[in-house]
Order: structure tokens, then C-alpha cells, then sequence
């Protein structure tokens, strides 16, 4: 019998990785590095640019192909990254590639993160068969059947001492989230980097509207929301459309 996951030497550590998932297995195989090389080289100028001990929050974090690259870069700096994954069998990759890799300054929650505490259905996936497993949606929880039942919170209620970066990619699940973390945004004003294909561009600008952020189309996914006062202090260029 062959594991579904299985480990994967890359650029930026080891990943275990379900050898069926579309786009992971086959990009690391090949090439080394993650799929969405583009999406780092992006983000990680911005880590870059985080104080000493900085907090980063992904929502969604998958295996951790953001959460592993991140987590390296900030070590040194005395900085912690907090990863939440609803999906039990990747939420156990990814804790077993933060073990891999000798990252403790990870923590990872099998939660999810939205609008109100509460409870989440998760779907029964197959994970023999392929598929892309980033892709699952829990935003039609009424035409869930077979499911797990995880917990869910808010950013708001962590109880975070700070947040400096909030990558967040849950597949249209993304206003709920940032409505559960307006506090946080409004007391620490992070960077965010946020997927939006799934989301209406409106109901995303509003949660930025009287919080003085500007927004950056990244690319066909991705925005970079960032808060004016920070963008203009670090002398960032960003060469992309105004979302």
C-alpha cells in the first residue's frame, strides 16, 4: 500500500504533502519549490519589512506552504506564527512538517476563523483521490452531509498581543473572517494578504474603509491590503493595480 502524503524536500524545508493533491506534489517534484512561488515572492519582501517579534496569522494555512516560508524567515527576529487549517488530515501534515523542520516558533489549530465563534461543518474528503484539496468550501454548510464538526473563532478573540501580517485564503470564506478580526485590524494594523476570487469586491473594501489601508491587485488571486501610515514608512514600491 502507498501513504496518500508523504514527505517532499523543497527550497524552503521539508512539506508533507498528499501525493494526489493537484499542483503541490507535482510542482515540488519537479521543480523544488512550492506553486505558488509567485504569491512568496511577494509576500516575503513584506515579512521583511515586520518589527522585531513579530505575530503572523494564517487563516487557511493548508500543508504551510505560506506558513513554513514565513515561519524561517521571522525565527531570528523572535517572531511566532499562529496557523489554522479545518481539515484534519492536512492540519496533521502540517504539524508534522512544522515538526520536520524544527519550527517552534509555529502553533497550529485545527480551527477555523470566521465571523462568530461557534461550530463548522467540514466535509468527509477522500484524500485518495485526486483532487485539489485547497479548494474545499464551507461556505454552503446547509448542503454539507458527511462532515466533521471543528470549532470556530474569531481573530478578535485570540487574545493576540499583536498581529502584524493576516494572510488569509479559505475559499470565499474571506469577509467572514476579516469581520471577526476588525478589531484587531483597527488596535494593530496589519499587513494583509488576502485571496479575493471567491469574494464580492465591494463587500472586501468595505471591511478596509475607515481604516486608511491602501489595496494592491497582486494578481489574479491575490490582494495586498496595507495600512498607509506603514507603506509610506517603508519606502515599499508596489507595482500593481489599485484594487
Amino acid at each position: 500500500m502507498v501513504n496518500n502524503f508523504t514527505v517532499f524536500d523543497s527550497i524552503h524545508g521539508k512539506f508533507i504533502v498528499n501525493r494526489h493533491c493537484d499542483y503541490q506534489a507535482e510542482a515540488l517534484i519537479k521543480t523544488g519549490a512550492t506553486h505558488i512561488e509567485h504569491e512568496l515572492r511577494n509576500i516575503l519582501p513584506i515579512v521583511k519589512l515586520l518589527p522585531r517579534n513579530p505575530v503572523v496569522v494564517d487563516a487557511g494555512a493548508n500543508v504551510g506552504f505560506v506558513t513554513i516560508p514565513i515561519a524561517n524567515a521571522i525565527r531570528q527576529n523572535g517572531g511566532i506564527v499562529h496557523a489554522f487549517e479545518v481539515q484534519r488530515m492536512l492540519y496533521y501534515a502540517l504539524c508534522g512538517s512544522v515538526a520536520l523542520n524544527d519550527l517552534d516558533n509555529v502553533r497550529v489549530y485545527h480551527c477555523g476563523l470566521g465571523k462568530a465563534s461557534g461550530a463548522l461543518k467540514v466535509p468527509a474528503i477522500d484524500y485518495g483521490r485526486p483532487q485539489d484539496f485547497g479548494m474545499v468550501s464551507l461556505v454552503d454548510q446547509e448542503k454539507i452531509v458527511a462532515h466533521e464538526t471543528v470549532q470556530l473563532s474569531t481573530i478578535d478573540e485570540l487574545g493576540l498581543q499583536g498581529l502584524d501580517l493576516l494572510k488569509i485564503d479559505v475559499e470565499g470564506m474571506e469577509i467572514d473572517v476579516l469581520r471577526g478580526a476588525h478589531e484587531s485590524l483597527r488596535r494593530f494594523r496589519p499587513w494583509c494578504w488576502i485571496e479575493y476570487w471567491m469574494v464580492e469586491k465591494e463587500l472586501l473594501k468595505q471591511q478596509f474603509e475607515e481604516l486608511d489601508y491602501e489595496m494592491f491587485v497582486m494578481d489574479q488571486l491575490n490582494i495586498l491590503c496595507a495600512p498607509r501610515e506603514k507603506l509610506v514608512a517603508s519606502g515599499l514600491t508596489v507595482n500593481a493595480p489599485l484594487f
